[in-house]
């Protein structure tokens, strides 16, 4: 599934996305999650790293929210351009939605439905979910109930 490969890209990350199929998700975080085997942190500020990850996956268009984003404060400025970084570089071509809610409220579910976590360093707390692939595919569902947040 991997398409165009950025130089930017570290060598255990694109170890764990050459893993990846059409219609599973990642997260994007910076927060580390306990008790991933995987999960891959990497030096790289969260635009570098979204852009070397999306530039080799393409955003799934079999979903019709494939981006999905908490923040810790939505109202800190950092966050929000957390927010629109990965908006603007993961958004796909069609010009979905990337719905947006508070980390505080991130049900436990999601993590179990995750095929990969990337953690970045950052001075704010976000996590991003971005499901992946193209062609025909059937996505993973990501929670057991649905969310209702704001874009």
């Amino acid at each position: 599934m991997l398409r165009n490969i950025s130089s930017t890209v570290p060598s255990r990350l694109l170890t764990r996305l050459t893993t990846l199929t059409s219609g599973q998700w990642i997260a994007i975080t910076s927060r580390p999650v306990p008790n991933r085997a995987d999960s891959v942190t990497v030096d790289s500020p969260l635009e570098e790293t979204i852009s070397a990850i999306f530039t080799a996956l393409p955003v799934s268009d079999a979903t019709d929210t494939p981006l999905v984003g908490w923040l810790g404060d939505p109202a800190n400025d950092a966050g929000l351009d957390a927010f629109f970084t990965v908006q603007g570089l993961a958004r796909d071509i069609e010009r979905r939605p990337l719905e947006l809610g508070r980390l505080q409220d991130l049900p436990d579910d999601p993590w179990q439905n995750v095929a990969a976590v990337v953690t970045v360093p950052a001075a704010t707390e976000f996590v991003f979910f971005v499901c992946v692939g193209h062609g025909e595919q059937t996505p993973v569902t990501l929670f057991g109930a649905r969310q209702h947040l704001a874009a």
